[in-house]
């Protein structure tokens, strides 16, 4: 299973609910909202780094 995509996802809900938390309790809203920013760069990182690589053509005679 790629990590990638599950980090992407997680990430952004957790930025989400942080940045809505934030108008009610700042504190928790902040310490969300940067876990999230966090999990969102790694998953930018996992992604970047295992990309599917382009096919190599064989020239057949």
């Amino acid at each position: 299973m790629k990590t990638g995509p599950i980090f992407f996802i997680t990430g952004l809900l957790l930025f989400m609910v942080g940045i809505y938390l934030s108008t009610y309790i700042a504190s928790l809203g902040v310490l969300l909202s940067v876990g999230g920013g966090m999990m969102l760069g790694v998953s930018s990182y996992f992604m970047g780094t295992y990309k599917v690589k382009p096919r190599t053509r064989v020239n057949k005679p």
